[in-house]
């Protein structure tokens, strides 16, 4: 758990990650509110298709049985005592022969060709019907005012998909592409950095863990890369382990000095011969052979000189490497003393 929580916090660092989850959340968050509004206005068609058709219903009652006005009066009368009716008028022209409940004024507006008539109040709770009657009635119109609430209710879903749904769902999806990025991408990329941090100076004996190698993103595979240029180290080092070997133990003696008479290289059979350093250390070569090191920099060619180290007589050839402010000293020769007499 605390592994993850450190992999969101290092993935919420990057900019380049908060960019994009907060798009992501606001493309969401976006789409989701379309789709929540879209939802709203089919709730409030099926509402306003509900109610009116109740009222058609209710207004079917009182006209369909009779004709006679004094019936109609009293049948529309009655709709008042129904569940959800709040008002109940009938129009005659510009006469109003009946008016009971909360009824609208000015509602339908006058010389309207529709057979139908629908209003809301502003808070869409009471909804206004005006219904055109049929010719054979003695009156115009039928206006009846019913409680939208108890008929039906408001539009929810899509406001909950609105304020509620869409919020957490884009703030998820954030979360969730951060999450993402971090396990897919970031965590594998830090996992390769403290492997290198944590393994420095000995990274070519430590391979990379199986689980960053494995894989087929990009990560992956430079992860693959690395561990192919740590096998190349490995087999390098092998081969120049090798040739150092062969140097190191020839039965002649080489050495690698600056021009200061520093030694940078001896081998094993230069170094069992304390005549050719100046002191125990073997820091710094002989007087002898310092002075065949200046005479090979300054001439910048080939020069031979001969060391004793005790009752033998080694021929050393110096060969300077200007470029690189060395020479190699080889020596080629070695024969006792009583050989020259």
């Amino acid at each position: 758990m605390t592994q993850n929580t450190d992999t969101l916090k290092q993935t919420w660092r990057s900019k380049n990650v908060r960019k994009g989850s907060w798009a992501l959340a606001i493309i969401t968050f976006a789409l989701i509110l379309c789709l929540g509004s879209y939802l709203r206005l089919q709730e409030q068609q099926l509402r306003h298709d509900n109610i009116l058709n109740s009222a058609r219903m209710l207004a079917a009652t009182v006209t369909n049985s009779t004709t006679e006005p004094d019936e109609i009066l009293l049948k529309v009368s009655d709709l008042l005592n129904v569940e959800n009716v709040l008002g109940v008028k009938l129009l005659q022209g510009d006469d109003i022969p009946l008016s009971v409940g909360a009824t609208p004024d000015n509602f339908p507006l006058k010389q309207i060709s529709n057979t139908w008539l629908f209003q809301w109040d502003k808070d869409f709770h009471t909804a206004d019907v005006a219904l055109r009657l049929d010719q054979t009635i003695p009156f115009d119109w039928i206006i009846l005012r019913l409680d939208g609430d108890s008929l039906m209710p408001a539009p929810r879903w899509g406001t909950l998909i609105n304020w509620i749904g869409a919020p957490i769902i884009a703030l998820s999806v954030a979360f969730f592409s951060t999450w993402i990025w971090g396990n897919m991408v970031l965590k594998p990329v830090h996992g390769i950095q403290h492997h290198l941090q944590e393994h420095s100076g000995k990274l070519a004996n430590t391979p990379l863990p199986q689980e960053l190698t494995h894989g087929t993103g990009d990560v992956a595979l430079l992860a693959r890369q690395i561990e192919a240029m740590r096998l190349e180290v490995i087999e390098a080092k092998a081969k120049s382990d090798f040739q150092a070997r062969f140097l190191h133990e020839t039965p002649y003696a080489l050495l690698r000095c600056s021009i200061n008479r520093k030694v940078l290289y001896a081998n094993s059979a230069a170094r069992a011969q304390q005549a050719l350093f100046g002191d125990n250390s073997k820091e710094f070569i002989a007087p002898a052979l310092s002075e065949l090191v200046r005479k090979a920099f300054y001439e910048s060619k080939e020069v031979f000189g001969d060391i004793r180290n005790k009752d033998q007589i080694i021929t050393f050839r110096a060969v300077p490497v200007l470029d690189a402010g060395y020479v190699n000293l080889y020596g080629e020769a070695k024969r006792h003393m009583e050989d020259d007499i």
